[in-house]
């Protein structure tokens, strides 16, 4: 059997497991008036066929994976991990360069992800008004260019997906 067949077969019966559950689940008890509000629409119980709505929601909430919580820092902090994440950053790329060796492919990528994630972090924690700021933010992304153009890193090309013919 091949194995894009496996693999619907394994869908399809992913699908009647998680409508089975929807459907043959007990009423949810009531819940006691609270000030929350959920953002969900409520399922009568009592009714034997589910729309496909809520089956569709029922499944994505299955294979979406849970949320990560936010990390909520005091501004100060935010801006001193974003300055400190950058340097760190640049540290890494210098000594790279220093090592005078080629780096890979799949490496250089991965430091062009990183390198511009510290810097889109470093940015959004600087203010825009503060003429300070901005020259931090020019000296941060000059840096980071020359670090980036001395380890040979540019923009990765996008990838064609495999065939399966």
């Amino acid at each position: 059997m091949q194995p894009r067949v496996l693999l619907g077969l394994a869908a399809v019966a992913l699908g009647l497991t998680a409508y089975a559950y929807m459907v043959t689940r007990p009423p949810a008890q009531p819940q006691v008036a609270s000030e929350a509000v959920d953002d969900e629409p409520r399922v009568d119980p009592t009714n034997d066929l589910l729309d496909d709505q809520t089956v569709a929601n029922a499944l994505q909430r299955a294979f979406s994976p849970p949320p990560d919580p936010e990390i909520k820092l005091p501004p100060g902090e935010a801006r001193r991990v974003a300055e400190a994440s950058f340097e760190t950053m640049m540290h890494t790329l210098e000594e790279l360069a220093d090592a005078d060796k080629r780096v890979p492919r799949a490496r250089r990528e991965q430091l062009y992800r990183d390198t511009n994630d510290v810097f889109s972090a470093l940015s959004a924690q600087l203010d825009p008004n503060d003429a300070a700021d901005m020259q931090l933010l020019e000296d941060a992304n000059i840096r980071m260019k020359v670090m980036l153009g001395e380890l040979g890193v540019t923009v990765p090309k996008p990838r064609r997906p495999p065939r399966l013919d």
